[in-house]
């Protein structure tokens, strides 16, 4: 193989963090100088955890050691290539700089990449653009021959050469791209939001995801299946059970019985990024420590460790996140549940006094008790989100 053809695999292992390595784009300095007031610590504190820098951060700072790197900081460390390293930038950081097909390694949190795939808005070229180029070699195979045939590793490519790229595909690319991520997000969505058809408590996200890739295999297939791997790893499937409803796997897991043994080792490698982002959806139910939800306010997807947030981090309108909206939010609508909740009160207490006074009259005791049970299994319903607030209020209306 020639040393400058190009390769379309990625090699992804998933540790305990997404650690992905191919060629791809990468924009940065033509010169492959470092830009004024970015020094080699910075590009070294890059690549570590904040963690891991505070505890050689002496040894980086003073160059005096105190301890020797453990394999996973020198590992860290080698990937940089220094002093050989580009700099690179986000798109759109700094003009004038150029594209450089390169070996990469980089390490994201868990499921970072798969959020930004459900996120990226692939009808907008350049929120396109930024996703095409980060994963530039798995779309190589829409190219045309003499495109392919121009493309060389460390060759530099102005922005206007990959821009017209990404422009002459686009129209194919976008088509695929959002039928995957239809289809994605349909398998999250399954797996972290509650299913109408669950009647059972004990249904976990690792059952979840079984059963949306067993009902769904025909349509996932072409996704799920074209990688190497160093070892087994994924859902044994029971052969009677391949492609069967949802229905009847739900009875499946909830009449107690259990599936085979899930196997999640690292090393995989595939042509396509959307298999390598089922890969990284499989490694993420698997570890379970965190959950994936979709924004009240953007509706853009989010990790986090706590089933109760609502609202993500992003910023939404000037400095505002979402976050300070919802909280925003969620105080009027405590304010406006408040004055619904006290006239419940108000009306109670009217039809309590009534019957209080008026002991002899049967009509007056049984519409009490016949409201305040239905007020009650409103009240109920409300609290596990079956109904609003504002639903009670009509309900106040027509039966106070």
């Amino acid at each position: 193989m020639k040393e400058n053809k190009i390769n379309s695999n990625i090699h992804i292992s998933i540790t305990a963090e997404e650690e992905i390595k191919h060629i791809t784009l990468l924009y940065g300095d033509p010169d492959r100088k470092l830009p004024e007031g970015v020094s080699i610590l910075d590009i070294i504190k890059d690549c570590l955890t904040e963690d891991e820098y505070k505890e050689y951060e002496e040894l980086f700072t003073k160059r005096v050691k105190t301890k020797p790197f453990t394999n996973e900081i020198k590992r860290k460390i080698d990937h940089l290539d220094i002093p050989k390293k580009l700099h690179y930038y986000k798109l759109g950081e700094l003009p004038n700089c150029h594209f450089f097909i390169k070996d990469h390694f980089s390490i994201c949190d868990t499921g970072t990449n798969l959020i930004d795939f459900l996120n990226t808005d692939f009808s907008n070229f350049d929120e396109y653009f930024v996703w095409f180029t980060k994963f530039f070699t798995s779309y190589i195979r829409y190219f045309e021959k003499n495109d392919i045939e121009n493309l060389k590793i460390d060759k530099s490519y102005s922005y206007s050469e990959i821009e017209n790229l990404g422009k002459k595909y686009f129209k194919s690319i976008k088509k695929d791209a959002i039928q995957v991520q239809k289809i994605y997000s349909e398998f999250v969505d399954y797996i972290f939001i509650k299913h109408p058809l669950e009647n059972s408590r004990a249904m976990t996200n690792k059952i979840r995801f079984y059963i949306y890739y067993t009902s769904h295999f025909k349509i996932l297939k072409q996704y799920v299946t074209d990688f190497q791997i160093d070892d087994t790893f994924n859902y044994k499937i029971f052969p009677e059970y391949l492609e069967s409803s949802e229905e009847k796997l739900l009875e499946f897991f909830t009449t107690g019985q259990h599936f085979a043994d899930v196997y999640a080792e690292t090393n995989a490698t595939s042509p396509s990024v959307y298999t390598i982002l089922y890969i990284t959806l499989f490694k993420f139910v698997e570890e379970n420590n965190y959950i994936i939800k979709k924004c009240k306010n953007c509706g853009k997807y989010f990790i986090t460790d706590n089933p109760r947030v609502r609202y993500c981090d992003n910023l939404f309108k000037g400095s505002q996140t979402c976050k300070d909206i919802g909280n925003q939010i969620a105080q009027r609508i405590k304010q406006e549940n408040d004055k619904v909740y006290g006239k419940y009160r108000k009306i109670y207490a009217k039809k309590a006094m009534l019957v209080k006074r008026n002991p002899d009259i049967e009509v007056y005791k049984k519409d009490y008790e016949n409201w305040k049970k239905e007020a009650k299994e409103f009240m109920d319903a409300i609290r596990n989100e079956k109904k609003t607030y504002e639903e009670f209020d009509e309900w106040l209306e027509e039966n106070n």
